[in-house]
């Protein structure tokens, strides 16, 4: 099933917001709003290694991997690693509530740029500290393929 994210194309400029789509980085929107507000670049994230994962509520697999994901965050996020969640069903969120209760990393609400297209859900993008792309994987992870991609890049300073 082929799943659409929404991406609202605004730039905030001295306050008043302007119709400009963000360019994608490595195939990625820029900018991050989260469920409480806060906008965050991916660029303001080099030094870290990301994981951006996105998810629906309706899928099991996605739901299967949120708690890997999370505990995964948890362990590691002293060593600089960040997870960024989105779900492809928001609306399911009340308010600003978080999309998934539960989770402790960030979940964004929207992400600013043009339109991403998901061939299907869950899909995983992770990005080395340099900022650079180093994987998209369109299924989820599991606790041996998280710790083979992922970990090296911990390691890596």
């Amino acid at each position: 099933m082929r799943s659409r994210i929404v991406l609202i194309s605004v730039a905030m400029i001295g306050g008043v917001g302007a119709a400009a789509p963000a360019p994608l980085q490595n195939g990625m929107p820029r900018d991050f709003l989260f469920a409480d507000g806060a906008r965050v670049k991916l660029e303001d994230l080099r030094g870290k290694v990301v994981i951006v994962n996105i998810w629906a509520t309706w899928c099991l697999p996605c739901r299967a991997e949120l708690p890997l994901l999370n505990a995964y965050y948890r362990r590691h996020r002293s060593e600089g690693l960040v997870v960024i969640g989105i779900a492809v069903d928001p609306g399911k969120a009340k308010g600003d509530q978080m999309v998934s209760p539960g989770i402790g990393y960030p979940q964004a609400r929207h992400v600013f740029g043009r339109d991403l297209t998901v061939a299907s859900v869950p899909t995983n993008y992770v990005f080395a500290r340099n900022g650079r792309l180093e994987s998209i994987a369109a299924q989820s992870f599991d606790a041996r393929s998280i710790e083979r991609l992922v970990g090296p890049l911990l390691k890596a300073k």
